[in-house]
């Protein structure tokens, strides 16, 4: 019955990492792959599990949809970030070849709370930066819940839309930031672009066998693993 998500992830996988050659033509409205590595800035508090967690992070977007999939757990773990932005739909694929697979299907009411969950201001900053082949412009951003503050290094010439998180006003392709998700913070940072390879949608849909839970039961999960 697993098979068919297997096969589905496997495939997945190989179209991401085999477009993602270099390429710095912008495509309008706007696809492509970015491919980040990843540091976790608490990692110590974790101990040895740490050494488990995702080191990359693909996205893949065209237009209002994305995907973003990260391998973690030396490989037995796949998880994937499914968003429509344009049918407000956010679905989340926790591909486990050791366990269950588990699927969730983001509600309104927990979009809004995830895109409150924090609240951030944004002050521009004269400096720029070469990422990944690409000139970013840099954005302070100050955490007035956390009290806190970081920065976020992004490409203004191709709409991108961090709705279901606190980014949500900042409709901008990021090729350098820091995000915290069920309370695990990551700082990513593009180390390759791809902007001229062509994006088939149909990558952004949902394919395999889930159990399907709410958000909640969903993180729970993770934090179980």
């Amino acid at each position: 019955m697993l098979r068919k998500t297997f096969s589905f992830c496997f495939l997945f996988l190989g179209f991401v990492y085999g477009c993602n050659r270099p390429g710095k033509q912008t495509a309008q409205p706007g696809e492509g792959t970015i491919t980040y590595s990843v540091s976790y800035p608490d990692s110590a508090r974790y101990g040895m599990k740490a050494a488990f967690f995702p080191k990359t992070i693909t996205l893949v977007f065209k237009d209002e949809k994305a995907a973003f999939i990260a391998s973690a757990g030396l490989g037995m773990i796949q998880l994937v970030h499914l968003l429509d932005h344009r049918k407000q739909k956010f679905n989340s694929l926790l591909i486990d070849h050791l366990r269950e697979n588990y699927g969730c299907s983001l509600t309104a009411a927990e979009i809004d709370g995830n895109e409150k969950s924090a609240q951030y201001e944004y002050e521009p900053a004269s400096e720029t930066k070469t990422i990944a082949g690409l000139t970013c412009r840099k954005m302070i951003v100050k955490d007035k819940t956390n009290k806190t503050s970081f920065e976020i290094y992004y490409y203004d010439k191709i709409k991108f839309y961090y709705w279901n998180s606190p980014f949500k006003d900042l409709p901008y392709l990021f090729l350098e930031y820091t995000h915290t998700m069920n309370n695990l913070t990551m700082k990513l940072v593009a180390t390759g672009a791809d902007l001229t390879t062509p994006i088939d949608t149909s990558l952004f849909e949902v394919r395999g066998e889930y159990k399907w839970v709410n958000q909640k039961q969903f993180l729970a999960h993770l934090n179980d693993l």
